[in-house]
């Protein structure tokens, strides 16, 4: 026979026990969403989502276990974003990861709820996806690249490379629109004030390339004075780098990989790393945070890169002064 006190322990035991149908209940799987103007393979192949994932691990995620990857990419056909990022919203994802101002731009009309993480994006402010940089306000957080500083040094290092520049190209792409019609606007009094003048040029894809360096030769452009921001250029930035040198411009890119790839120079915010680093935003969005009051991030590390094969090809000399300043020197 079971006493009074037997029986208060039994009841007491059951209720503070864990059921085991909820002890065994399993978390929920995450989807990040992705938007890519560019094919899947060229982010494996660049080994970003591979750092993101790796980013994801260092807070304690595993791919499959705790989150999985919902991918929409375009082909390099930037008409389909708009399509494919309404895609990620009615997939339901938990967060969308954008490699760039471009898929940046169709994300946000696609939704102002989802959380967004942008990975480099040049001015947050000026493109509508914060309200400040401290406090962006809205469901968009991430890095920003300092276009402005990094634009002032790339004409003073290429007026280094070529002394007597005269007529620099700019590498454009019309997907971009606004935000490379802003860039430069920024850009031209700048190398007015040291006597160059630019002239725009416009590739939509890597098929595109190819005319606008013939473009650029015949009107006897001197160099180009910089390929600007954009994921096409960022994807192709081997096949850029290969064109450049093919039709013997001077060239430089805010690309870090761009005098890895043969390209002559290369001066930009380091953001190879921004794709691991993302995972912390992910992490706080995850807990709860409000990408609205996560502050957009500022480079505080600069990739300036010179490859002393291609200036040879080209006939330039590279000054001692550029040298001293190189994070990295291609011989």
């Amino acid at each position: 026979m079971i006493t009074r006190r037997e029986f208060v322990v039994a009841i007491g035991a059951s209720v503070l026990a864990p059921s085991r149908s909820l002890a065994q209940q399993p978390a929920k799987v995450r989807r990040i969403g992705l938007l890519s103007l560019v094919a899947k393979k060229n982010y494996a192949d660049a080994g970003a989502l591979s750092l993101l994932v790796q980013g994801l691990r260092e807070h304690g995620y595993t791919e499959g276990r705790d989150y999985v990857f919902e991918g929409r990419y375009a082909d390099g056909d930037a008409a389909r974003l708009p399509a494919l990022a309404a895609e990620l919203v009615r997939a339901g994802v938990d967060v969308i990861v954008s490699p760039g101002t471009q898929l940046t731009l169709a994300l946000q009309k696609a939704t102002s709820t989802i959380p967004i993480v942008v990975i480099t994006d040049a001015d947050p402010v000026a493109n509508g996806f914060a309200v400040s940089l401290a406090r962006p306000g809205k469901n968009l957080t991430g890095f920003s690249t300092q276009f402005a500083e990094t634009a002032v040094k790339n004409i003073e290092m290429m007026k280094l490379l070529v002394p007597k520049l005269a007529r620099a190209a700019v590498l454009t792409n019309p997907s971009n629109g606004v935000m490379h019609e802003r860039m430069l606007g920024s850009l031209m009094p700048l190398a007015q004030k040291v006597g160059i003048q630019l002239t725009p040029f416009a590739a939509a894809s890597q098929a595109g390339f190819e005319p606008a360096f013939v473009a650029m030769q015949r009107a006897r452009m001197q160099a180009v004075l910089v390929i600007l921001p954009d994921t096409v250029f960022t994807a192709y930035v081997a096949k850029l780098a290969e064109t450049a040198l093919q039709y013997r411009l001077p060239a430089a890119h805010f690309n870090g990989k761009f005098s890895e790839a043969g390209g002559l120079m290369n001066y930009g915010a380091k953001t190879a790393d921004n794709w691991r680093l993302g995972a912390k935003f992910i992490d706080r969005i995850f807990k709860g945070g409000k990408p609205g009051e996560m502050p957009f991030e500022q480079p505080t590390l600069f990739d300036f890169g010179v490859n002393l094969k291609t200036a040879k090809a080209l006939g330039i000399k590279v000054p001692q002064t550029i040298l001293i300043q190189a994070t990295k020197v291609i011989e």
